[in-house]
């Protein structure tokens, strides 16, 4: 094997342990990412039921109220 052709191989080897490194950095990226929209949905549904919690420990709460519970209440892909 000539110098050339090893220099070339190991430029094409540190070329590849690049690409390698920034592949695993986008997938830490993407699985933080999806950890955190985890975490803002389980932040939405509690505040919706500290909200209904509220709702129903309140004493002067009649069955009309009841009316104006959301149907999705238990949809977690809802905007609230």
């Amino acid at each position: 094997m000539t110098s050339a052709t090893g220099e070339g191989e190991r430029s094409l080897n540190r070329r590849l342990d690049s690409l390698r490194r920034e592949r695993d950095s986008v997938r830490r990226l993407l699985e933080q990412a999806s950890l955190n929209g985890v975490a803002e949905s389980i932040d939405k549904l509690g505040k919706r039921l500290d909200r209904l919690d509220s709702e129903l420990s309140n004493p002067s709460h009649t069955r009309e109220s009841f009316k104006q519970v959301p149907k999705d209440i238990f949809n977690t892909n809802s905007k609230s």
